[in-house]
């Protein structure tokens, strides 16, 4: 019941009517600022994958759609229990087993900050991994 809880919730929750008559504006209105937010997270995702691409025991899939990554990790430990080490190095991310059971050995990471804090970030997330090593 939990997990069909749960899939329910995501699939029916809706969004309110200020968030729809924001995307009808969008749609209608604003492709050239659409187009211009969807290359800076372009920019955003390579510039993480990039950074990413340096950490050892890191592996991962170019992201398809939104603005997360959900690398896999080399490292014998729950997602839960490595994002908790994480937190002790600054570095906030999702536990991968909060997406389901194959997502256990992931993280999800988001690229909807600024590339500053991309870069940092990735540095943060390196040094916090070397360090359950």
């Amino acid at each position: 019941m939990a997990a069909a809880a749960r899939v329910h919730n995501t699939a029916n929750n809706v969004m309110n009517s200020a968030v729809q008559r924001a995307a009808l504006t969008a749609v209608r209105e604003c492709d050239e600022d659409v187009r211009a937010m969807a290359e800076d997270y372009g920019r955003r995702r390579d510039l993480m994958l990039h950074a990413l691409a340096e950490v050892p025991g890191i592996h991962f899939a170019e992201p398809e759609g939104a603005f997360y990554v959900f690398p896999s990790y080399d490292i014998d430990l729950p997602s839960v229990q490595v994002v908790a080490s994480l937190r002790e190095h600054g570095i906030a991310v999702r536990p991968g087993s909060e997406f389901g059971a194959r997502g256990e050995g992931h993280l999800r990471l988001s690229y909807a900050a600024s590339p500053q804090s991309i870069t940092e970030g990735v540095r943060r997330l390196a040094r916090g991994l070397s360090a359950l090593s």
